[in-house]
């Protein structure tokens, strides 16, 4: 995929093999940074403004500033 979107139909553009992972393109990446509008729903409108997509690792890559949280990180009423 040259913009990491679904590809259809490209024809002869020249563009590598994509292999189906069984999820839409853009929701791995979500899932890492944690940008969810609800439980399982991706913020995929901040994905497309927030990252940018890299041929090279055919995968988004954050362009924003901000810190990706961390998996360990407990919120306020996990807290001891």
């Amino acid at each position: 995929m040259r913009d990491g979107l679904q590809r259809h139909d490209h024809g002869a553009c020249g563009c590598d093999e994509d292999l189906w992972t069984g999820e839409i393109s853009g929701y791995p990446e979500c899932r890492e940074f944690g940008w969810f509008f609800g439980p399982g729903l991706p913020d995929l409108n901040r994905l497309y403004t927030q990252a940018t997509w890299d041929p090279a690792t055919k995968r988004w890559v954050r362009t924003d500033t901000e810190p990706a949280p961390s998996p360990h990180t407990t919120s306020g009423k996990d807290a001891p």
